[in-house]
């Protein structure tokens, strides 16, 4: 290395280096004392640069071209047409003169004008003869799918059943799941601007809205008898199809042995009730009327709404009149809270539209809770059609109070749109096809965008199902694989939404179950002194050691099965260790289908970042249940007698039965009161029923709505309480 004469030790006369370099034993090199102006220039010496920062691809080009590639995603069709391009263009038998995006922008729209019809597309847009060529167009394209099936619907084929025992089976098409658009096009009706809208029945459109009534259904013998009419004489057949509001158009179903589109197309809860009954009409009725009271109303509104309880699954909001959301699943939760939300603020006399609304919204969730029950009784398909009638006589309320209002121009008094009446057909749906969610779109709408970009992505535009089979047939049995790892996890790791981060405890280190409960997130034992003095601002923790004390003596001679009269009471000492836990997992036997259900709560002081202390159900006594919320959940070892698992909770009123308002009466609640917080009790944990979801009311203080359409389970077991299930089975 060259020194510059620097690389010796300075004499006692040079100044002293400002730099001393020292290099490898091994290389022999002695030790480099330099001043600050030769460090510097020795190193801009020794930074040389390098003319190929691209390596290890051979070419800048090689590099460049891989960037773009990789950031853009392409697929190995789109890379090897590109380079298949720039190979011509440096061969010279190909020349590109577009320098830009604007180039190609206007390119593609020259393009478009002279290749394309867009003009004349757009031009016939609407008609009759363009919307029969589309809905030929979407015929023959499903008659690919459906072609085999069509084949073998006649035929038959033999086939080893899961008993083992082979039989000759005819395939045929139960249930057509899809929006209220696709079952349109699926059973070939002129859609909702005629004068015959709904895909089963021959309801008038001016009569969509009387649910009370029935009207013959649509029938394939009717529709291939009138397409063979029109077929032989135009004249004769054309008032026949007017008059059923069908197409001019074959359909590709008939093909099917024993399969009618008209008994096939299903009502579905995501589009018909979430995203249209309620979405796009409901909640648009309710954001105008509130635009049209003063601003507080909203605010109070929205206000109320972030205060709604934290629940596993589901979604929490914050607006309401700014924001909209297209997820049928969020607008499913949003009815809900929304509902409880406004009933102190749309009252009679701040708005008499409003306050009908709510009629119309409560009948609407005793509805959507009926109708989404996974098993299903007489009663309960009794129940659906009489609450519809209900629901119409709420809709004709509410409409008569529009009209007569000043609000008539703004607020809509014409309901007689298809999705306020294709509830009408849902118990026929039941009987027939099983529970709503046999033919919920809610699994197909989550696969849209998979389906696309797997064709986008993975597949050269040709022969596109074996492609994207093959290529995804791998990443759907790891994704399913994945899911059932994910699911057994999430038991004891994640929760839905807001709930996804762990709680700052191992959830994996749940405590082994004690009969249906299973503490988890275990933090580290602390004495009974500690416990209190962290928590002496707490009015629950007052008499905590001598209400454990008393607590214990009264409790383990009941799980020892000894004597109370003979029993030697416990005495515990103020170290007396406790080991905290913030999450507990309950399994319950659902009263909707009598299968395990599963609820998640948190007794955590800080999780997220707030408070979260769940509300649970808790055997009361024998023959009493009763709400409680959590405050501290805790394991600990008795001397002599093992471990146990209890529960300080501040509890609710007991008798849930208890005489109701007029309120409560009038929009079917259940209200409970918590008791003061120095009347805290311990629990078993073992006495936990399920967890509950319990929404303070904005007008009492200590007073909660029990929020009963959070699952089938709480509905059922609420409608119980307010004696309208008492004959189902």
């Amino acid at each position: 290395m060259a020194s510059n004469g620097s690389d010796r030790t300075p004499s006692p006369e040079q100044p002293p280096a400002d730099f001393k370099t020292e290099f490898h034993p091994r290389s022999n090199t002695p030790s480099l004392f330099q001043s600050q102006e030769e460090f510097s220039q020795h190193a801009a010496a020794t930074m040389a640069p390098n003319p190929h920062p691209w390596r290890p691809f051979i070419k800048e080009g090689d590099y460049l071209f891989a960037e773009i590639a990789l950031q853009a995603g392409l697929n190995a069709l789109q890379i090897n047409g590109l380079l298949s391009l720039i190979s011509r263009i440096v061969q010279g038998k190909a020349n590109v003169t577009l320098q830009n995006d604007v180039d190609l922008q206007c390119a593609w729209d020259r393009a478009a004008m002279q290749v394309t019809p867009v003009p004349e597309s757009a031009k016939e847009e609407g008609k009759t003869g363009y919307t029969n060529y589309k809905c030929v167009i979407w015929h023959e394209a499903s008659l690919c799918i459906i072609d085999r099936l069509a084949e073998l619907s006649k035929l038959g084929y033999k086939y080893e059943c899961y008993d083992k025992i082979t039989r000759w089976l005819f395939p045929l098409i139960l249930i057509l799941s899809a929006d209220y658009e696709e079952q349109c096009m699926m059973s070939l009706i002129q859609g909702t601007k005629s004068k015959r809208p709904c895909p089963v029945c021959l309801v008038p459109l001016e009569e969509l809205s009387h649910l009370a009534k029935s009207f013959p259904t649509h029938t394939i013998r009717q529709a291939k008898e009138a397409l063979t009419i029109y077929q032989e004489k135009k004249s004769a057949g054309e008032p026949i199809l007017k008059a059923l509001r069908l197409r001019l158009v074959a359909n590709v179903f008939w093909k099917v042995e024993n399969s009618e589109p008209e008994e096939a197309v299903s009502f579905d809860r995501l589009h018909a009730l979430h995203d249209g009954l309620f979405g796009h009409h409901s909640l648009e009725e309710l954001e105008i009327l509130l635009s049209k009271l003063p601003r507080k109303y909203a605010a109070q509104l929205e206000e109320q709404l972030a205060a709604f309880p934290s629940w596993r699954g589901l979604a929490h909001f914050n607006g309401i009149l700014h924001v909209s959301y297209a997820d049928g699943n969020k607008l499913r939760d949003l009815a809900q809270q929304t509902f409880y939300a406004t009933l102190n603020i749309l009252t009679n006399d701040v708005s008499r539209e409003g306050y009908q609304l709510l009629w119309m919204l409560r009948s609407y969730l005793e509805l959507d809770s009926l109708i989404g029950l996974d098993v299903h009784t007489d009663r309960t398909l009794e129940l659906i059609e009489r609450e519809q009638l209900v629901f119409r006589s709420e809709l004709k309320e509410y409409v008569s109070r529009v009209a007569n209002g000043e609000l008539a121009e703004h607020l809509k008094t014409d309901w007689n749109f298809p999705k306020v009446h294709l509830w009408k057909h849902v118990v026929r749906d039941i009987r027939n096809k099983g529970a709503a969610r046999n033919y919920s779109t809610q699994p197909n709408e989550k696969m849209h965008s998979s389906l696309k970009d797997a064709y986008q992505d993975r597949s050269n535009g040709k022969d596109v199902a074996v492609q994207v089979l093959r290529v995804d047939h791998h990443c759907l049995a790891m994704k399913l694989i994945r899911n059932r790892v994910d699911a057994e996890a999430n038991r004891t790791q994640q929760d839905h939404n807001d709930d996804d981060i762990d709680d700052g405890g191992d959830e994996d280190a749940l405590m082994s179950f004690s009969e249906h409960v299973k503490l988890g997130s275990p933090w580290s034992p602390k004495s009974i002194q500690s416990i209190i003095h962290d928590h002496a601002s707490q009015q629950e923790f007052q008499g905590f050691h001598q209400k454990f004390t008393r607590f214990i003596n009264q409790c383990l001679p009941i799980y020892l099965n000894r004597d109370q009269n003979s029993w030697k009471n416990i005495s515990f000492a103020e170290t007396f260790q406790l080991q905290e836990h913030a999450y507990l997992k309950v399994n319950y036997e659902s009263r909707m289908d009598w299968w395990q259900a599963t609820d998640y709560l948190r007794c955590n002081p800080s999780f997220h970042g707030k408070p979260r202390y769940n509300t649970v159900l808790f055997q009361l006594s024998h023959s009493e249940i009763a709400f409680a919320r959590l405050v501290f959940m805790f394991s600990c070892n008795i001397p002599d007698f093992g471990t146990y698992q209890f529960a300080l909770v501040r509890p609710y009123t007991a008798n849930i039965n208890a005489a109701r308002s007029s309120f409560d009466n009038t929009f079917r609640l259940v209200h409970v009161k918590a008791c003061p917080h120095t009347a805290s009790i311990f629990i078993p944990i073992r006495s936990i029923v399920r967890g509950a979801l319990l929404y303070p009311d904005p007008k009492y203080k200590d007073k909660y709505f029990v929020v009963e359409h959070i699952d089938g389970d709480m509905f059922c077991r609420v409608n119980e309480w307010n004696g309208r299930h008492q004959d189902q089975e």
